[in-house]
C-alpha cells in the first residue's frame, strides 16, 4: 500500500509568511513547543491570537488526550518530531486536518502517515499507521537555520538509514511499483553520507544543506511511504527501540541510536559498509559502541531479547539469530567491529 500524508511542502526563506492564507477563517488550536515554538512566535506574532496547548514532551496516549481543540477546524503543530507524532495523534482522533511547522530538521515525522508511540517512562510502545490529512509542511529557512545542530546532524544520520533499511527487507530493486519507488528514493537518502556536516556548514544553509534538510524532513519519510513495509524499519530501528527501553540512553537522540543500529544491522548481513558507517559515525561523533551510550555488558541479554521481541513484530524477511546477536553487541560494547 502507498500512503503519503502530505498535501503540500514549502521550503522557502519567508514560506512563514504564507501561513494566514493557509488558514483563511478556520478556527485554529496550536500545539507548540517548548524550544522552536518562541522563534517561530518572533517570525509571526499573529500566532498570538490563537489558542494553544503546550506540548509536555512526549508523544504518548496521555498527551495526546490531554489536547483540547475545544472545536477547532485545523491543528497547527509548532515543533520536534515527537511533538509532531503527537499531532497526528489528535488530528486523526479529532477528525481536523493539520498544518505542520517543524522547528528541527530532526527527522522525517513531518512527512510520515504514522506516529511513534512512547510509554510514560519514556520507552518504546508502538508506532500507529493512519489516515492523516497533513495539508501543508512549512518549513522556513530561518527557523531551520537557527535550530540546535545536534539535531540536524542526527536527522542525517537516521535519512542515511533509510536507504540501509529499505535495502535490507527488499534489495536493490523491486518489481512492486510503490515498493521500488521507495527504494529509488532511499539512494537519495544515501548520497547525504557526503555531504560536509558540521556546524559550520548548517549554519550557512547553503544549497547543500537545504538540499539535505529536505531528505531529512520529506524525502526520508516518502521512502516508507511508498514502500511501506517494503522499506520502512528494520533492525537499525528494533534496535533504536530496544535501547530506548534503557534510562542511560534517553539522553541520546533519535538518530543517534538509529546510527548504532546500523552498526549492527550491516554487521548482521556481514556488509562491507560496516566499516564506512564506523568511520562515519565517528567523524559526526556519533555513539559508536554501547559504552558510549552507556550500557555495560551486563545490559547485553535484556538488549538481545528486546531486539529480537522487535524483529519478531516486525516480520522482517528472515528471524535473526539470537546468539549471532548477542556476539555483535559484545564486539560493539567498546570496540569497533573491524
Amino acid at each position: 500500500m502507498i500512503r503519503q500524508a502530505v498535501l503540500e511542502y514549502d521550503h522557502d526563506d519567508d514560506a512563514l509568511d504564507r501561513l494566514g492564507e493557509l488558514i483563511g477563517g478556520r478556527r485554529v488550536h496550536v500545539l507548540r513547543g517548548r524550544h522552536g515554538y518562541p522563534v517561530v512566535e518572533r517570525l509571526l506574532p499573529s500566532l498570538k491570537a490563537y489558542p494553544a496547548t503546550s506540548f509536555a514532551g512526549e508523544c504518548t496516549d496521555r498527551e495526546a488526550d490531554r489536547v483540547d481543540l475545544d472545536g477547532a477546524d485545523v491543528l497547527v503543530a509548532i515543533g520536534g518530531g515527537k511533538l509532531v507524532d503527537t499531532a497526528k495523534l489528535v488530528a486523526v482522533r479529532n477528525g481536523v486536518p493539520l498544518i505542520v511547522i517543524p522547528t528541527l530538521a530532526s527527522n522525517c515525522a513531518a512527512f510520515t502517515p504514522l506516529s511513534v508511540v512512547y510509554r510514560e517512562d519514556g520507552s518504546y510502545d508502538r508506532y500507529d499507521v493512519f489516515r492523516v490529512i497533513i495539508e501543508r509542511v512549512i518549513v522556513d529557512a530561518r527557523v531551520i537555520a537557527s535550530s540546535p545542530f545536534d539535531y540536524y546532524r542526527a536527522g542525517v544520520i537516521d535519512t542515511v538509514a533509510k536507504f540501509y533499511e529499505a535495502r535490507y527487507l527488499s534489495g536493490d530493486t523491486s518489481t512492486v511499483a510503490g515498493v521500488d519507488a521507495g527504494i529509488a528514493l532511499s539512494k537519495q537518502c544515501h548520497r547525504l553520507l557526503e555531504i560536509e556536516l558540521t556546524e559550520t556548514a548548517f549554519r550557512s544553509y547553503s544549497e547543500g544543506t537545504r538540499y539535505a534538510v529536505d531528505h531529512v524532513l520529506a524525502i526520508g519519510g516518502a521512502v516508507g511511504g511508498f514502500g511501506d513495509a517494503g522499506t520502512r524499519v528494520a533492525v537499525a530501528h528494533a534496535v533504536h527501540n530496544a535501547l530506548s527501553e534503557f534510562e542511560a540512553t534517553h539522553a541520546f537522540l533519535h538518530g543517534d541510536k538509529v546510527g548504532f543500529g546500523l552498526l549492527v544491522q550491516e554487521s548482521l548481513r556481514r556488509s562491507p559498509d560496516v566499516a564506512v558507517l564506523r568511520s562515519w559515525l565517528e567523524q559526526v561523533e556519533a555513539p559508536p559502541t554501547l559504552d558510549a551510550l552507556g550500557l555495560s555488558a551486563d545490559d547485553i541479554p535484556r538488549l538481545v531479547v528486546s531486539v529480537m521481541r522487535e524483529t519478531t513484530l516486525q516480520q522482517l524477511p528472515e528471524p535473526l539469530d539470537s546468539d549471532y546477536l548477542k556476539i555483535i553487541f559484545e564486539t560493539l560494547q567498546k570496540t569497533i567491529y573491524r
